[in-house]
């Protein structure tokens, strides 16, 4: 019994479903592992691209798109708005910008975000290949939502799980699997995320990207 089944054993997913879960989990390992790469090589990479793209820009050539993040090369808090019954991020400010409420445009205050240090902090340490994680999720369109959420076909295992409970919680929403373990590890929590972010689809984009991070480890909470 290969390590995901005795996960989907443990947290109670019924015998006649594994093969579906299985099937659906696994299905995200290879893009994940492309993924893997291409986020070793983003630090270097987005040193010559934050020093060459110009600040008015919101997004990279498409020639580009596997280091971009999918969510904004500006950073990843800006305001929203409604459009036309969309919501739509605003651009990122152009001048130097200080935060003192947490919610932090910059991840290198009080430079702007737009310019070398955020860029190449947020798009190159921080890079999650959003833009190749999205590129390989799967569409949550046919399934109904529910405050904000997808209604999951099912769901086993403890909803509770985090830094502070450890665990395993399983999901499905049409036919599509998440499989997330917390544990123990050095005094500080070690994550484990299989398959697509069904958990965190939403009605805004309906899609669940793709995601196998095998270890993801945070130090106690302080």
């Amino acid at each position: 019994m290969n390590k995901l089944q005795t996960y989907l054993t443990e947290a109670g997913v019924p015998a006649e479903l594994h093969a579906q879960a299985l099937a659906s989990l696994q299905s995200a390992r290879k893009p994940a592992l492309i993924r893997f790469w291409v986020g070793l090589t983003a630090p270097i990479v987005w040193a010559f691209i934050a020093a060459l793209l110009p600040r008015e820009a919101e997004q990279l050539p498409r020639w580009l798109r596997w280091y971009d993040n999918n969510i904004s090369i500006n950073g990843d808090r800006s305001d929203w708005a409604l459009i036309d019954g969309r919501h739509v991020r605003m651009p990122a400010p152009d001048e130097d910008v200080v935060h003192d409420d947490g919610q932090h445009v910059s991840y290198w205050p009080p430079y702007s975000p737009r310019s070398f240090l955020p860029r190449w902090n947020f798009n190159g340490i921080r890079n999650r290949c959003g833009w190749l994680a999205k590129k390989w999720g799967m569409p949550l369109e046919n399934i109904a939502y529910r405050a904000g959420l997808p209604v999951l076909d099912g769901e086993w295992g403890n909803p509770e799980i985090g830094r502070q409970v450890m665990g395993i919680r399983v999901a499905c929403a049409g036919g599509v699997w998440q499989l997330v373990r917390t544990s123990k590890l050095w005094g500080g929590t070690k994550t484990e995320n299989y398959g697509f972010e069904v958990l965190n689809a939403n009605t805004i984009d309906r899609f669940a990207t793709c995601t196998w991070t095998a270890w993801s480890w945070k130090g106690p909470k302080k």
